[in-house]
């Protein structure tokens, strides 16, 4: 009895003092694990290497666009295909740009004009954006590139001219930027558009006999400029631009059809003023002319190139050997170091790994278009 007596109290009392715990916290393993990847999206379509080097047409490209890991240079999913449906007939994508949180923009080019679509950076339906006034009056020449403007919209080239189009869609001016520059002479070929700090507008220009980069006010305009710099040699021509706005420093590729002539394909950084849009201190960070003796890798036919400024990266989409019939292209990160500009400049770019970080295949005829972001998944 004794013995039972102990047993109902012991049994009351394991009870109570259950009752008195606190309930267990639900385990790590049962809540959604939130995961931000940095990704790189590419366009694989019509491109530009510099006068003299030959690329792909709108029907040998390999008109994709896909996202590839930005640690460990994967390619994780094809995004969309301008091969199949619903894509028309001599659709090519031709630049990207990162449109929000979610979403990428596309410019599509089909012979002398083009369209706009927005896609999930997860792929999935591609869906017309639309402008006013409408996208075939806008581009009324051959569309090259898209960027974004500091105020949210972006600029869109078009042969001669630049577009600005605001974040609702709707045209700035008509055209924003036309071919006629005043003191910085005439624009004939376009290739990319970058903004300073300030919202101060740097374009390239990529023509025999003018080949140069100009600076202009924010607000654009006709017969406006700042300063023309010349390309440091006549055949090397301005193909892709990066301004890197934590150091005030202007990064330009230059391309052309010789890889043994100083500064031809090559780049350059220079200083830019916000105040007087003077662009000054043209250092010389590669040059194809300097490989292997300086350089251990080789650059030449740079179609485009984006800068990861949170992390530190360049890439850089370069054909993979020096002939000027370019045979494919592939994808080079670089560790930049902005510290070393004019005092050791050979490595202000630090090459990740001994091959391409995205080595050359069916999908990269031709990298036309690289965008950096971060993309959170549960």
């Amino acid at each position: 009895m004794l013995k039972f007596g102990f047993g109902i109290i012991s049994l009351i009392s394991l009870t109570l003092l259950s009752a008195c715990q606190p309930e267990e916290e639900t385990t790590e393993a049962s809540q959604p694990v939130i995961e931000e990847k940095t990704y790189l999206y590419v366009a694989s379509g019509l491109c530009h290497s510099g006068v003299g080097v030959t690329t792909f047409l709108a029907t040998t490209a390999s008109n994709l666009i896909f996202k590839v890991n930005a640690e460990t240079g994967q390619r994780e999913q094809i995004l969309a295909d301008y091969s199949a449906t619903p894509a028309a007939s001599g659709d090519s994508p031709q630049a990207l740009v990162d449109w929000d949180e979610n979403n990428l923009l596309i410019l599509v080019r089909n012979g002398t004009t083009g369209r706009l679509e927005t896609m999930a950076k997860s792929g999935g339906t591609r869906n017309t954006f639309g402008t006013t006034p409408a996208i075939n009056t806008i581009l009324a020449t051959a569309p090259q590139k898209l960027k974004r403007t500091p105020d949210g919209g972006f600029y869109l080239i078009r042969t001669g001219f630049i577009e600005k189009i605001n974040s609702s869609g709707i045209r700035q001016n008509s055209p924003y930027i036309n071919s006629n520059l005043g003191a910085c002479g005439t624009n004939a070929l376009l290739t990319d558009v970058v903004s300073s700090n300030t919202g101060r507008i740097i374009i390239g220009n990529s023509v025999a006999a003018n080949s140069r980069i100009t600076s202009m006010p924010a607000i654009g305009g006709t017969g406006s400029c700042s300063m023309n710099q010349i390309s440091p040699v006549a055949t090397g021509y301005p193909t892709a631009m990066v301004f890197d706005s934590k150091n005030g420093k202007l990064l330009v590729a230059y391309a052309g059809n010789s890889s043994v002539t100083a500064n031809v394909n090559s780049i350059h950084a220079y200083d830019f003023d916000e105040s007087t849009g003077a662009i000054s201190n043209d250092q010389v960070i590669f040059d194809a002319a300097s490989y292997p003796a300086t350089y251990p890798y080789l650059l030449f036919g740079i179609s485009t190139m984006t800068l990861d400024e949170k992390d530190g990266y360049l890439y850089v989409a370069t054909a993979i050997s020096n002939a000027t019939a370019v045979v494919n292209y592939a994808i080079e990160k670089f560790q930049y170091t902005a510290s070393k500009i004019g005092t050791d400049n050979s490595h202000v770019l630090t090459r990740i790994g001994s091959v391409p970080f995205y080595n050359y295949g069916v999908d990269t005829k031709c990298i036309s278009s690289i965008v950096v972001s971060k993309e959170t998944t549960q």
